[in-house]
């Protein structure tokens, strides 16, 4: 295999044991070897690996930060990982327009401190935004903390450049704010998962960032109330920046982790309004009063920025905290419509009862996201079985709630044997997967 890429630099080929190991796998469970990892600087090296590729039926797994949690960048069928990361630039800021360009491999938290310098920002923020790449974003339609008022990656997403599974380099999308011309093939791409084409260069929308901040903790006695609550806030116009939720089991892991304090409660949400004035100290007392009339015990305001930032820190905390209370984590990724947040509190907590498998959860309960995760030590068999039996239970449950088995990881490795019980239209996908994929090179094994 190797030489058919003797055009590209040595140091950016890597096929010793050690080099490949490190890309056998990403943020989930899954583990699997790639052949080879080639890392291209521009778009005209990722058409010509993409073209060897194709013409000699190597599977290619494109991959950013590897910060995937669902398997989406683990190689399972050998083959070349495209590891993007050295195609960092970013290319344009403009203002006039609230667009910046740039390419696939630039890193969230980078992005925003330069876009800082302009005061615009692009709001999707998720826990790994220090190190994850905006192509891995684009991917899976990523989106975090801040999704329940400024939505998700798509939102943002205005113009792409996609290498295709032939090779052929393709632009889509406008700078213009709106658009009724042809099909929306940038809406196709994002959220794809890799399976339908490389990004080579994203145009993104920005904002103006806020300057004002009112930040909140409030516990609660159960995930019922604080559903309620949650649903309450979402129905009142007050538009929170974030509402986000941590379990008991989450505080407790985040305590030993970070060493930080937080109150004796089952639940703990944390409020945040955002905008240009200091009405949003008031909208966060409307917002706190809501949550008092569902028994909120605990209310504790962020008066300084400090303060804000240790409320952050400990949020941001829950995904590492949770890796180190127990040998291995299956997260997943459940989203429901809002008026059913406090039903899925009640079935997470007789799931783990039912299974006598320990479930720590937290998540963006603005938006119905939640991310229960189960806690397990992958070398016992039977409680491993046992939490699978409970996730299978938790995805029927949620989709006849009417909701999505994900709403920000994407499907990847972990979850494709489910997605039918979401969709009916899965021949219609792999039709679509056919058409530009003909010969299945582009992350085979994922979502379907």
């Amino acid at each position: 295999m190797l030489q058919f890429f003797d055009f590209m630099d040595e140091d950016r080929v890597l096929s010793t044991p050690e080099e490949l190991l490190s890309y056998s796998s990403d943020a989930s469970r899954h583990r699997s070897l790639p052949n080879l990892v080639l890392m291209p600087y521009s778009k005209e090296e990722v058409s010509r690996i993409v073209k060897i590729a194709n013409r000699e039926r190597i599977p290619l797994v494109p991959r950013g930060a590897g910060t995937s949690l669902s398997g989406g960048s683990v190689p399972v069928d050998g083959g070349i990982v495209l590891d993007l990361t050295l195609m960092d630039s970013i290319i344009k800021v403009d203002l006039e327009n609230q667009l910046v360009t740039l390419e696939p491999g630039v890193v969230y938290g980078r992005l925003n401190r330069e876009l800082e310098k302009y005061g615009v920002f692009f709001p999707p923020d998720p826990g790994s935004g220090s190190v994850c790449t905006i192509g891995g974003m684009v991917a899976t339609n990523s989106s975090g903390l801040r999704a329940v008022k400024y939505g998700t990656t798509r939102d943002y997403v205005k113009k792409l450049e996609v290498v295709l599974a032939d090779g052929e380099i393709i632009r889509c999308g406008t700078k213009a704010v709106k658009s009724s011309s042809g099909y929306d093939l940038p809406g196709i791409f994002v959220g794809s998962e890799g399976t339908l084409g490389i990004f080579t260069e994203i145009t993104l929308r920005v904002i103006k960032k806020p300057t004002n901040y009112a930040t909140s903790m409030v516990g609660f006695s159960d995930g019922f109330k604080a559903g309620k609550a949650v649903r309450e806030i979402m129905y009142s116009g007050l538009q929170p920046a974030v509402l986000e939720i941590m379990d008991k089991n989450t505080l407790q892991a985040v305590e030993k982790y970070t060493g930080l304090n937080f109150p004796d409660v089952e639940v703990l949400l944390i409020v945040e309004l955002d905008g240009f004035d200091e009405k949003v100290t008031l909208y966060l007392r409307e917002a706190i009063e809501i949550c008092q009339k569902y028994n909120a015990n605990i209310v504790e305001e962020a008066i300084s920025n400090a303060d804000r930032e240790s409320i952050w820190k400990a949020r941001k905390s829950a995904l590492p905290a949770l890796a180190r209370y127990k040998p291995t984590l299956i997260l997943e990724d459940v989203t429901v419509p809002i008026s059913f947040l406090p039903s899925l509190f009640k079935e997470l907590e007789v799931l783990g009862k039912k299974h006598g498998v320990e479930i720590a959860t937290f998540g963006h309960a603005g938006d119905g996201n939640l991310h229960p995760t189960f806690l397990v030590d992958r070398n016992k068999r039977e409680e491993v079985e046992r939490a699978e039996k409970a996730i299978g239970e938790l995805f029927h449950k949620v989709i006849k709630m009417g909701g999505t088995l994900s709403g920000e990881h994407g499907i990847g490795l972990e979850k494709k044997r489910y997605i039918s019980i979401e969709h009916n239209s899965i021949s219609l996908m792999k039709q679509i997967k056919k058409s530009l994929d003909p010969n299945g090179i582009l992350n085979p094994g994922k979502i379907f």
